[in-house]
């Protein structure tokens, strides 16, 4: 068994965030496959925290995909911890996943 915090996992697959790819339907079959994690599409922090209808959407979560994790992306420290926060108290996700790591120069 995997544990990560209070989080106990019987199986370690996760399914990773992917833009335009991990969907609420895409999470449920994934889920139904064996994934333990699946997390939304990652998401601008900026975004996040400017209230972007479309950014808020692809947090929207419902409990049968839990334990769910969002993954936040962002250049500026302040506004990735205010974006955290946000998600934290309007989505309560069991993982918020900082991307402080991503090769792509546009993230």
């Amino acid at each position: 068994m995997l544990r990560i915090g209070n989080l106990k996992l019987e199986t370690p697959l996760f399914l990773a965030p992917m833009a335009g790819v991990t969907d609420h339907p895409f999470r449920v079959i994934c889920k139904k496959f064996g994934a333990s994690i699946v997390y939304t599409e990652f998401v601008s922090a900026n975004g996040v925290i400017r209230e972007n209808q479309k950014t808020l959407d692809l947090i929207k979560f419902s409990d049968a995909e839990r334990p769910i994790g969002v993954q936040i992306f962002g250049d500026d420290p302040e506004s990735v911890s205010r974006s955290a926060f946000f998600i934290k108290e309007n989505y309560n996700p069991d993982i918020i996943d900082i991307n402080y790591g991503c090769p792509v120069p546009k993230i």
